[in-house]
């Protein structure tokens, strides 16, 4: 018999691949396109199933939208290491989903509902950077920093191009941190 905390379990897992479905979707087709019939064929549920979690499309598209708990993760660290932590945590983040929020962002953004995504990320992830920095144009810099991660989960998980993609993580966070940090901390 299902313990409480095995039903918690499902209960998170199935509402994690119905964002991951919603994500994918909303990203390639649009707002408009994409039926909760389409998503939970895609997350392998009940169509039931996303009306119970989340209510409604408007609901679920807003949550799915979201960069919350993403530019929670990371800005989550302390400013004198923040460079080092944002290299670290985006490249993890691809390592276990073979995804990025940021270029998640950048993509849904030229899709019919993109207006959403880009809302979401200039508030949730570049003005939150930018209040957390001292000194002039921190506004700049923020943006210059999410440029940066940016283009580097581009070249990674997009174009694959052949040096970043097979430096070791290690490495790559040694060569960008330190440029990263110089811009978080107003050098």
């Amino acid at each position: 018999m299902p313990t409480v905390g095995d039903q918690r379990r499902a209960t998170c897992a199935t509402r994690d691949a119905l964002l991951r479905a919603a994500r994918r979707r909303f990203s390639l087709h649009g707002y408009a396109d994409v039926t909760l019939r389409d998503i939970a064929a895609d997350a392998e549920v009940s169509a039931a199933l996303v009306v119970k979690y989340f209510g409604s499309k408007e609901n679920l598209f807003a949550e799915a939208s979201g960069f919350e708990q993403d530019a929670a993760r990371l800005l989550d660290c302390p400013l004198p290491e923040l460079g080092e932590h944002l290299v670290r945590t985006l490249l993890d983040y691809h390592d276990r989903t073979q995804g990025d929020p940021l270029l998640r962002a950048l993509f849904t953004s030229a899709r019919p509902a993109g207006a959403q995504f880009r809302t979401n990320f200039e508030h949730q992830l570049v003005e939150r950077l930018a209040q957390r920095l001292t000194g002039p144009d921190a506004r700049l810099r923020a943006e210059l920093v999410c440029s940066h991660l940016l283009g580097l989960s581009a070249a990674r998980l997009v174009l694959r191009t052949g040096a970043i993609s097979a430096e070791p993580r290690d490495r790559l966070v040694a060569f960008t941190a330190p440029l990263l940090q110089r811009w978080l901390d107003g050098r």
